[in-house]
């Protein structure tokens, strides 16, 4: 636990111990209030259907404090530290606008408050854009103004860093999804609310909590980093770091001392106190580079509420980085296990082509590798495709339309278990030959493959025994594709879309879904 910085005041005896004690029990960031529930707990929000619903926040220790919603009544008393925590039993979704009371030392009303499904939309800037987009192509001119869906809720979760986990965050208050609200909403998140909203006709609730232009281990808590020795490097950095914060505090724990002192003489005296001395800033928390930072204050204080399932669009700023394949399994995983959900769903948007700047080209494709590779491994996972919509010139693709509506066909289809819903583009299923070609089927052709613009398939490279990989013709033959070049007789290899600076890639299949990238040459 890391010191925060005290209201400075002059104060007198008999509040001096009193402020004493404040001073070396605040916590570093989001400090719970007394008397009041979790900042995510507010009008119009949505609470989520068919299991235990958490409703938690701080009191007075030894309070009563009661939780009544929809004919329920729950009960509890304010441990020690002021924390109390109650569950409310499983309820259907239902739109009917409901007021939840909670009462303490002081009661809160709670109105039009809704059940229905809740999603956690995290990640860096693409998961952040706003329905109003940042530039001429974010499709606000014509999207916005139809924004009336008044069974759609979202809550924003401020931007803040903090050195050790926080206990609240000051979240906004949840919004109606109105044409004057949803302009600020991330527009994956908005897109993919709406599209399952259509479908299912239950309420849906997105919690926004995203930063643009932040690495993964900045969402990562700190056990991850103990416990993965791939991660040695932001393992030293977080001892480091821990390390400066004890000598800070012990320091400042003998200016407290002779503040405490200082401050007796002048009471004695019947003078004015001098003020208290002002902690240091918690070396973990100083900026969103620093791996725990954003977790500690952007995701931890999130849990227990409860949620079905999460959305991550993230990974662009960690192309260059070789450590992905370890990290975003371990972010699946530490989530899941803070909130106590067992395997909720965890679904990845894969980081579109971009032309990041790296001499090899391919530094994107060991994010792809590493997301392809964790929904095959991590239970409950899935990735949608952006190979089609990415533009070579900007990190943040326009269109965000189609990667909300495509995160929604595989919530529905894994999810929700609707039938008939495809929810992927082709993916690489084997690989044979036949004379000098390589033959590539695939899995996920829904009704067979095409080609989107009707022109030759592109994107393919082969390689010969040398592993020397060239341009490849692409033929779709059924459902594989058949791929040769000139002077490659031995094909050994295949490679898709494996390069950043690809621009819209044209094979899908007839639910006009994209294909994956691959390589069959790369196993890291």
């Amino acid at each position: 636990m890391f010191l925060t910085r005290p209201v400075r005041r002059q104060l007198r005896l008999p509040r001096l111990i009193c402020a004493a004690m404040a001073i070396l029990l605040l916590i570093s960031q989001g400090r719970a209030t007394y008397g009041a529930a979790s900042s995510l707990f507010s009008s119009h929000m949505v609470l989520q259907r068919n299991m235990p619903v958490p409703v938690w926040g701080w009191d007075k220790p030894g309070q009563r404090v009661s939780v009544s919603f929809a004919g329920q009544k729950a009960q509890t008393t304010a441990a020690s530290d002021g924390y109390w925590i109650v569950r409310l039993a499983p309820m259907h979704a239902s739109s009917q606008p409901r007021v939840m009371r909670i009462g303490g030392s002081t009661v809160q009303q709670l109105t039009d408050v809704l059940v229905g499904d809740v999603w956690l939309c995290s990640g860096q800037s693409n998961m952040q854009y706003p329905l109003r987009g940042w530039t001429r192509g974010g499709g606000a001119r014509k999207e916005v103004p139809k924004a009336n869906y008044p069974l759609i809720r979202a809550v924003y979760i401020p931007m803040v860093l903090a050195g050790s986990p926080a206990a609240n965050v000051n979240a906004a208050r949840w919004q109606i999804c109105t044409p004057a609200t949803a302009a600020n909403f991330t527009a994956v998140g908005y897109y993919f609310a709406r599209d399952l909203q259509r479908k299912l006709h239950i309420p849906i609730g997105i919690i926004e909590s995203y930063w643009g232009g932040t690495n993964i281990h900045s969402w990562l808590p700190r056990s991850v980093f103990m416990k993965t020795p791939e991660l040695k490097f932001d393992r030293a950095l977080i001892v480091k770091a821990e390390e400066a914060g004890n000598a800070l505090n012990k320091a400042y724990m003998l200016r407290v001392a002779n503040w405490l002192k200082a401050a007796k003489t002048a009471d004695a005296a019947g003078k004015m106190l001098p003020e208290p001395p002002s902690p240091p800033d918690n070396p973990m928390g100083r900026g969103p580079w620093q791996p725990t930072s954003i977790y500690n204050a952007m995701i931890h204080p999130l849990a227990p509420y409860a949620i079905k399932g999460a959305l991550w669009y993230q990974g662009e700023n960690n192309v260059g980085r070789t450590l992905y394949r370890y990290e975003l399994p371990a972010l699946i995983t530490s989530w899941r296990k803070l909130w106590h959900q067992g395997d909720f769903p965890f679904y990845v948007v894969q980081i579109a082509p971009f032309a990041y700047g790296r001499p090899w080209d391919k530094e994107a494709a060991r994010v792809w590798q590493a997301e392809e590779d964790t929904v095959k491994t991590v239970p409950n996972t899935g990735m949608v495709g952006t190979m089609d919509i990415g533009m070579l010139h900007n990190i943040h693709p326009f269109d965000k339309r189609d990667v909300g509506y495509r995160l929604s066909l595989l919530a529905l289809a894994k999810t929700y278990g609707t039938a008939g819903v495809t929810y992927l583009g082709p993916t690489f299923k084997a690989m044979s030959i036949k004379d000098n070609a390589a033959i590539i089927s695939f899995s996920h052709v829904a009704g067979g493959l095409k080609s989107r613009n009707g022109q030759p398939i592109n994107w393919f490279e082969i390689a010969g025994r040398d592993h020397k990989f060239v341009l490849a013709s692409a033929k779709i033959v059924g459902d594989a594709v058949m791929v040769s070049a000139p002077g490659v007789a031995h094909p050994v290899a295949v490679r898709y879309g494996w390069n950043d600076r690809i621009e819209k890639s044209n094979l899908e299949n007839s639910a006009g879904l994209p294909a994956m990238p691959f390589a069959t040459d790369v196993h890291e």
